[in-house]
């Protein structure tokens, strides 16, 4: 059964953004725990035309695919 945490449960939210080092643009977005699994599922995502560095040619560009993974 998935269980989604809910805003009262900011601080294990904030643990995780610590533990992960997140830095802008990136955001944790959502949190949800799977009992049946045992595992933590983690939603991370940024603001929609933010501009990354591009590894190739070291300019700046915006991100083309958004899709869910």
């Amino acid at each position: 059964m998935w269980t989604s945490l809910s805003s009262k449960d900011n601080m294990i939210a904030e643990m995780f953004k610590i533990a992960l080092e997140l830095e802008e643009p990136w955001k944790l977005t959502h949190i949800e725990y799977d009992d049946k699994g045992e595992a933590w599922h983690l939603y991370i995502d940024f603001e929609r035309g933010t501009m990354f560095t591009c590894p190739s040619c070291v300019g700046e560009c915006t991100a083309y695919d958004a899709e869910k993974k």
